[in-house]
């Protein structure tokens, strides 16, 4: 009986250290959150023009005005996006930099502020993690995990 309430014990402590684990990094007062690398479903394992694209969210708690200004990775170059509409027409334009005031939550996202990966080296499946390394002109480099999706 004592060996079961034990293993029931500890299976209990591992379910919920899985459960809290973050999916959040936070540095220099900046808070990166809901990283993925969407494939679109279009193009997943198949060579095809349409880019991979990376969906996150950007918290400022530091209290100072910040810049995204660049992101690396070790798979494909990255280019920091914006998608402007004219009417039905959506264009893209590349930024140097993208601006992360103080005391807000910025969303990254296709038709908005986004991240596009082009010049990829490795195809992505849906299910992986990569890696990514966001630069702020203050928060310095902070390395993030995305998990690759299709939509």
């Amino acid at each position: 009986m004592h060996r079961t309430s034990t293993r029931i014990t500890l299976l209990l402590s591992l379910f919920i250290t899985a459960c809290s684990v973050s999916t959040s990094v936070s540095q220099g007062g900046m808070e990166i959150s809901d990283v993925h690398v969407v494939v679109p479903a279009a193009m997943a394992g198949m060579d095809m023009n349409t880019d991979p694209f990376v969906t996150l969210q950007i918290k400022n708690g530091s209290g100072a005005d910040d810049r995204l200004i660049g992101v690396t990775t070790d798979f494909a170059d990255a280019m920091l996006h914006e998608t402007i509409m004219n009417g039905d027409v959506a264009t893209m334009k590349t930024l140097k930099s993208i601006d992360v005031p103080a005391g807000t939550t910025s969303e990254f996202k296709h038709g908005g502020f986004h991240i596009m990966f082009m010049n990829m080296n490795k195809n992505l499946k849906a299910g992986n993690s990569v890696r990514m390394t966001l630069e702020f002109a203050k928060a310095g480099k902070i390395t993030v995990s995305a998990t690759v999706t299709n939509e």
